[in-house]
């Protein structure tokens, strides 16, 4: 995981200069794009519809399956790194003939899912062959999507952003007995997700996200004073920065992530970073060799089966 959170800075930016010269998806109506993917995939398509200011769609890939008709004369784009994802699969299978354009968003371009789909956008980065949680995968998709909706911005200060992710994370301490709750909204959520994941893969140990709005309604009355509440505001937030003011003031152990950027690509990548380097960190003082749900034979296996 450490070796693929450094190969993102040389990466990234060769992606992107790819992603610049395709031409084939310029000047799409956001209104008639639907993202959808699973797991960090999912991730990356609500990022992709809060950076399109809510007018492309995300959406789970079952859940579409439920309500074909809402793709009909869309252009779907469907992100799955390995393309083999069963319920993506059936999806591109469901939508033919409704949807105006199928295209697949993955690392494996011979996969089931790129010959079921019209087109293919491959991701490309150095595939070291060895199963781990997602990061490089996760920034490339990220990368991808948002390059539907925007112009990409030059990726020439990303050697800056980990080193200051690493100087992010060194006064940070989680308590040991608390859970972790990521706390964003927009593209803030989209992250908050994001890391909920890195925490159940790369600890095994519970993790939680939560709109910044909804923390108040009712989750606050469950919260103990031990729990890590991060929040995330890769923007100009000004709601989740004044929650985390108003909790951290009540005695509750929060954090607050930001980007100075005004980019939100930048921003995004900026808090994206931390947090990769927060799931290693916290792995490290675990004394972890390899990510949790790697060790867990029993509980991979289930997951195997529940996703292909």
């Amino acid at each position: 995981m450490e070796e693929e959170i450094h190969d993102q800075i040389k990466d990234l930016p060769a992606f992107a200069r790819e992603l610049g010269r395709d031409r084939r998806f310029r000047h799409l109506d956001p209104s008639r794009i639907i993202f959808t993917g699973s797991g960090d995939s999912f991730a990356s398509s609500l990022l992709a519809h809060y950076l399109s200011g809510m007018q492309a769609f995300g959406a789970d890939p079952f859940e579409l399956q439920l309500y074909p008709r809402v793709t009909e004369n869309k252009t779907l784009f469907i992100t799955s790194v390995s393309g083999k994802t069963r319920t993506n699969i059936q999806l591109a299978k469901r939508v033919k003939g409704l949807a105006k354009k199928r295209v697949a968003i993955t690392a494996n371009p011979n996969s089931p899912l790129e010959k079921e789909c019209d087109e293919v956008i491959q991701l490309q980065y150095r595939n070291r062959r060895t199963l781990t949680s997602g990061t490089v995968s996760f920034s490339a998709s990220l990368l991808a999507v948002a390059s539907l909706i925007r112009q990409l911005p030059k990726l020439d200060s990303l050697h800056t952003m980990e080193r200051r992710a690493t100087e992010w994370n060194k006064p940070l301490w989680v308590h040991p007995r608390g859970s972790f709750l990521f706390v964003g909204s927009g593209i803030g959520y989209s992250l908050a997700m994001y890391a909920a994941f890195k925490i159940h893969e790369m600890l095994g140990l519970p993790a939680q996200y939560q709109h910044t709005e909804q923390l108040g309604h009712s989750q606050l009355f469950s919260l103990e004073k031990t729990d890590n509440l991060l929040f995330l505001a890769p923007s100009s937030d000004k709601k989740t920065s004044e929650t985390f003011r108003v909790l951290s003031k009540n005695g509750f152990h929060a954090y607050l992530l930001k980007s100075e950027s005004r980019d939100p690509i930048l921003a995004t990548l900026q808090v994206m970073f931390c947090i990769q380097h927060l799931a290693l960190n916290l792995g490290r003082k675990k004394g972890l060799q390899e990510c949790a749900f790697v060790t867990d034979k029993k509980r991979l296996a289930l997951s195997s089966r529940l996703i292909y």
